[in-house]
């Protein structure tokens, strides 16, 4: 196979050129793809005539160079490029029978060594070792669940000669009393329900329909034929209402507006003014008691006349923030419609309507059985 490798001949121009190649031909030297050029002769053979090219070559006192036609070409098919090709091929697949690395990953440091002791007690395996040897994933799973209770699930995941074992604590679930849960929540006022966020009881009310005040949203009490179960009731039920506000402000407004932020430097002793600062730079012990670099928040105040151009930019604004500030959290107003503004002696006072969603579920408590 080494004696095929292609190969190809340039040779100076010369006068006794021809009559090398017809020698080559008589000595029955396959040539291929002669190309005669002003400069050289190129032609492909292959290390086989190699012997006898340099031979002749010789007799007719010419120079010559010798390129391997296939020093591009990735692959080439040759006896020591087929025995590298097989020998890297077979390593990987011998070395991906053998498990070289069985870890352990945990939540916590003493899980994993718990579960590590189980699995080295159980199985007493030393690696490396053969994949024949370890046992199925369903035994290694079967007996470290048997002997750690506290565990829900041993995930096992393979990734060529490392094992790794993932042990899954059960969820632990927070203790809690039927004395905490409320026996039903009750509306506290009217409104049209849109959404529920339960995480006990039963439903008494649907979506799109009216609640009204007092009405049980969510029971806390689960009828089983004659028996009644207590499961609780714990959770928000949101709904829409209407609400009509009155309101009253001067027409002159004094607002602060948040400008861009800037360092300052302070030096103790000049300036002793006290300064509100958002934050403060570390600096050596050596120099922070005579030197302070803060960042401040600039503010703008400014005066602002409440026209009835300013309704929809100003007003509104000012009525939905205030009102937002008075209301539970969670609480979203979606709509606000003034229904009427009076400007006079310097301020303006109305009426505006707003929809609001809220939850307006209560928690109510009494006895398991009502």
């Amino acid at each position: 196979m080494w004696n095929n490798r292609p190969i190809i001949i340039r040779i100076k121009r010369h006068e006794n050129v021809h009559p090398f190649i017809q020698t080559l031909h008589a000595q029955h030297v396959p040539l291929k793809r002669v190309v005669f050029r002003e400069q050289e002769v190129k032609f492909e053979t292959n290390m086989r005539y190699l012997s006898k090219i340099r031979r002749t070559r010789s007799r007719y006192r010419l120079k010559m160079t010798v390129h391997y036609a296939d020093e591009l070409q990735v692959f080439r098919a040759q006896l020591w490029t087929m025995l590298g090709l097989f020998i890297m091929i077979l390593i990987p697949l011998l070395c991906a029978q053998v498990i070289w690395r069985v870890d352990i990953e945990a939540a916590t440091p003493e899980i994993q060594q718990k579960v590590e002791k189980t699995f080295n007690d159980t199985f007493k395996m030393e690696t490396p070792m053969s994949k024949k040897v370890l046992p199925s994933d369903a035994i290694i799973r079967q007996e470290l669940l048997e002997k750690h209770r506290e565990l829900a699930w041993v995930h096992i995941e393979k990734h060529g000669g490392r094992v790794i074992l993932r042990p899954q604590e059960s969820p632990k679930q927070a203790e809690q009393t039927n004395e905490k849960l409320a026996t039903h929540l009750v509306a506290t006022k009217s409104g049209v329900i849109t959404h529920f966020n339960i995480q006990n009881g039963e439903r008494k009310i649907s979506v799109n329909d009216t609640a009204y005040d007092g009405d049980v949203l969510v029971s806390g009490v689960i009828e089983s034929g004659n028996d009644h179960v207590f499961v609780g009731a714990k959770g928000d039920v949101f709904a829409d209402y209407w609400l009509e506000c009155t309101f009253k402000i001067p027409t002159k407004l004094t607002m602060e507006t948040l400008q861009q932020k800037q360092w300052r430097v302070l030096v103790k002793g000049i300036h002793k003014e006290q300064v509100d600062y958002v934050q403060k730079k570390e600096l050596p012990n050596w120099l922070d008691p005579y030197v302070s670099i803060v960042e401040e928040q600039q503010t703008k105040t400014m005066e602002v006349v409440l026209d009835k151009s300013k309704i929809d930019s100003l007003l509104m604004p000012l009525l939905h923030e205030k009102l937002l500030r008075s209301l539970p959290a969670k609480t979203v107003i979606k709509k606000e419609n003034l229904l009427q503004a009076k400007w006079g002696n310097g301020t303006v006072e109305g009426k505006v309507l707003f929809l609001v969603n809220e939850n307006i579920a209560s928690p109510i408590h009494g006895s398991q059985g009502e």
